[in-house]
């Protein structure tokens, strides 16, 4: 129970990685905020099964794209708990198979608000809220390191917040608080990998990876819940890739 009495949360957690990470922190004894945008029923299941490791959570609706989503997603927090003291950015949106030609100012427009914009202001508020000595991690993508064909839009947009960690790592070290960035793969079972019309597309993916298999929604907990943890106390400012060797 590495994380007794934490109280942490986690943008876009009632899904894929999200929600693998919120049960990871659980599971070592962090009490949790859920956050969805639309799908509440995904988001409840998630508090059930949180709460099966003895922990309280909580559940609550914002749009993380928007400012005033993120405050009050904060504020429910803090209301309900009294304190932050870990927060992972998770929440985004996929863009991949699109070449810089084909994208729109509209296409441009969405990803940045959701992939650029939203993590900025989560990563601002945790500054704000955090509580010293806690753990901030930024969920990114090893496309920002691995040039590949059809994702300069979504790669670009996720480029900004690795730069971010590396800033907010230098403002609130004397407070003791480590500001991470985790680096995954392509992951099975997440974002665009539950769609079985993308198999073709993951099977291409495998052939780039030394360890010859995507990764899990589990081995990136596995590495957030760590960060999290006092054990990478002395780790800041840092990218941790998880790709199986892709980058």
């Amino acid at each position: 129970m590495k994380l007794d009495g934490k109280v942490a949360l986690v943008t876009g957690s009632s899904k894929g990685l999200g929600r693998a990470i919120v049960l990871r922190l659980a599971e070592q004894g962090a009490n949790v905020v859920i956050n969805y945008s639309r799908d509440e029923s995904a988001a409840l299941a998630v508090r059930e099964a949180a709460g099966a490791h003895g922990v309280k959570a909580l559940v609550h609706a914002a749009d993380v794209s928007h400012v005033d989503g993120i405050t009050s997603l904060y504020d429910a927090a803090v209301a309900e708990f009294g304190k932050i003291d870990i927060v992972v950015a998770n929440a985004g949106m996929e863009k991949v198979n699109v070449p810089v030609t084909d994208v729109t100012e509209e296409d441009f427009d969405l990803l940045f608000r959701v992939n650029t914009k939203g993590p900025y202001f989560v990563l601002r508020e945790a500054a704000r809220r955090i509580s010293d000595g806690g753990r901030i991690v930024a969920i990114s993508s090893n496309t920002t390191t691995v040039p590949q064909l059809g994702v300069g839009l979504y790669g670009t947009s996720k480029v900004a917040t690795g730069y971010l960690v590396k800033v907010l790592a230098l403002e609130l070290g004397p407070r003791g608080v480590t500001v991470n960035t985790v680096v995954p793969g392509p992951i099975d079972g997440a974002g665009i990998f539950t769609d079985p019309a993308n198999d073709e597309y993951k099977r291409s993916l495998v052939q780039m990876i030394p360890i010859g298999r995507l990764g899990t929604t589990e081995d990136v907990a596995g590495v957030t819940a760590f960060l999290a943890s006092d054990d990478a106390a002395l780790i800041t400012g840092q990218q941790l890739v998880c790709d199986g060797g892709m980058h």
